[in-house]
């Protein structure tokens, strides 16, 4: 299996068919393929894969004038380089194969007197999947986790797999002692995260009209990716291919795949090996990537993350949070920066874009446990489409305005039916101050007017990017009442769905919290003014 030139990217074609194609078909002629076909955090490491392929081939591009002319080149650079490194891209090449470690092995005292049939230290496959049952992860159907057969995968699937898995490795677990050629790795720390791990951290590329459109307008030139690394005289380095790490102790090479901007794109989070059975892995140490997420900020921000300002006034990545959709923060993933003196920075790749220009966006995140960072809790991906007038100043403060309005009347629901509430339950003040977290008690108590509320709003979307792209103009107010006035609608749906009236003390209960929500809500209240200011 070469990955550079057999088929294993899922991908959509113009027919609107799945298909597999090589990687080498993806740059070369991506105009054949409307998108990739995968989930969330697999188009993450695949976009991660396809720049730094770009980058080494075009060994740019450095400035604007050369960003335009990438279309023109990539065919032909890609090709050749990509001929030129094949034998790096066999996935069970006998010497290096592709990020893999060929010489890890079992210790000798690991092993029995017949090692051919030795099984001892191997994992079954399925580990390198994050969808499928492993540890603590745990999926609906994956009845085959139970079984004492494995599972044997293709190689179209191992090497999604196994680029996925070096980028989003979790950490957690124990490494167990390896032979790695003739070094002896006993006892090795716990492995770390890998680059894109870690705080569930929102990853944002622009979308095109076909793959050759998306790689190229997610391509930073080396002008844009110093104001992230500032003075830092190393910070571009080498594919792994071409600088392979070669032992535990190759300081050079480890630096390189660590810490510098190619060298991270495709890591080497752990060292293993896949067993030719195409059924089991051999798990070794990892390597320590430091990253920005990192309690410390040990890196620098990743490209495609979002910058915000916390509630504690410090800078940090943008996160996937339960219950809150990403539309509430696209006002902050839209936020066109070069550099970090501010407190808000989109993705880079929003750098290509004009001013005058709508775009696409896909918004990516792998979502785990903040007390157990290994489980993995969802995948989550969107696609939005961005106006031109959302990405400037005026229009992300009015945008971010209008969210804040929309959780300002999910708060007042809230307190309509607690009202409503406290009138059918005596004992729900008691219950409340007893309780051992009070939020945790209310969200339950809301939950089906919040869901109906948030659900209705996020359907009605349109009527909000309608009003940003009214901003300056004589729709601005006629477009910013049909979204408040919505707004209301949906809060009164929402509690007349939760909060039932079939008997007199209902009616009074329902009365009491109705006066509740709608005082403030006979009109709907114009505060910006047609420029869009708050």
């Amino acid at each position: 299996m070469n990955v550079a030139f057999e088929p294993w990217v899922p991908v959509v074609t113009i027919s609107g068919k799945r298909d597999l194609a090589s990687l080498c078909s993806v740059l070369t002629e991506g105009d054949k393929y409307v998108d990739l076909a995968v989930r969330p955090h697999e188009r993450v490491a695949l976009m991660r894969l396809f720049l730094c392929v770009a980058h080494a081939a075009l060994d740019g591009p450095k400035k604007y004038d050369d960003w335009i002319d990438v279309p023109k080149h990539m065919p032909d650079v890609v090709q050749k380089y990509l001929k030129h490194w094949k034998d790096s891209f066999e996935l069970f090449h006998k010497d290096k194969p592709w990020l893999q470690v060929a010489g890890l092995n079992l210790l000798p005292l690991d092993k029995d007197d017949d090692s051919a049939d030795d099984e001892k230290g191997w994992t079954p496959l399925s580990r390198l999947c994050f969808t499928r049952a492993s540890g603590i992860n745990s999926t609906l159907f994956d009845h085959e986790s139970n079984g004492t057969d494995l599972t044997e995968y293709s190689d179209a699937e191992i090497t999604l797999n196994l680029l996925t898995f070096q980028n989003f490795f979790v950490a957690g677990g124990k490494a167990s002692s390896r032979l790695w050629g003739d070094f002896e790795m006993k006892k090795p720390p716990n492995p770390k995260g890998g680059p894109c791990s870690g705080k569930s951290i929102l990853y944002t590329f622009i979308r095109g009209k076909n793959l050759r459109e998306t790689i190229h307008l997610n391509i930073s030139t080396y002008k844009d990716l110093k104001f992230i690394y500032g003075d830092s005289t190393d910070w571009l380095g080498k594919p792994l291919w071409e600088m392979p790490i070669k032992s535990p102790y190759d300081k050079t090479s480890i630096h390189n795949a660590t810490q510098t901007h190619i060298g991270r794109l495709v890591p080497q989070t752990r060292i293993l090996r896949v067993n030719e059975d195409r059924k089991r892995v051999l798990l070794g140490a990892g390597f320590i990537y430091p990253k920005y997420q990192d309690e410390k900020n040990t890196f620098h921000p990743d490209i495609f993350a979002t910058m915000v300002m916390n509630k504690n006034n410090e800078r940090e990545l943008l996160s996937v949070r339960p219950n809150i959709a990403i539309w509430r923060e696209l006002h902050a993933l839209t936020v066109r920066r070069k550099d970090l003196s501010g407190s808000n920075r989109g993705p880079l790749c929003l750098l290509n874009i004009p001013d005058t220009k709508a775009c696409d966006i896909t918004v990516n995140a792998m979502m785990t446990n903040p007390k157990q960072p290994a489980e993995i809790v969802d995948l989550v991906e969107s696609v939005f489409p961005i106006p031109a007038a959302l990405m400037s100043s005026i229009g992300s403060v009015a945008y971010e305005h209008e969210v804040n309005k929309a959780e300002a009347v999910a708060w007042t629901l809230g307190g309509a039916i607690e009202e409503y509430r406290k009138e059918i339950d005596g004992y729900w003040e008691r219950r409340l101050k007893q309780a051992k977290s009070k939020a945790e008690l209310r969200a339950m108590l809301h939950s089906i007017a919040t869901l109906h509320y948030w659900t209705t709003t996020e359907k009605n979307l349109p009527l909000l990017m309608n009003h940003i792209n009214a901003i300056g103009s004589d729709d601005f107010e006629p477009t910013l009442k049909a979204w408040r006035t919505m707004l209301y609608n949906a809060a009164r749906e929402a509690y007349s769905t939760a909060c039932g009236q079939e008997i007199p003390r209902q009616m009074r209960a329902f009365a009491k919290g109705w006066e509740k929500l709608t005082p403030k809500y006979n009109e709907p209240d114009i505060d910006q003014n047609k420029e869009g200011k708050v």
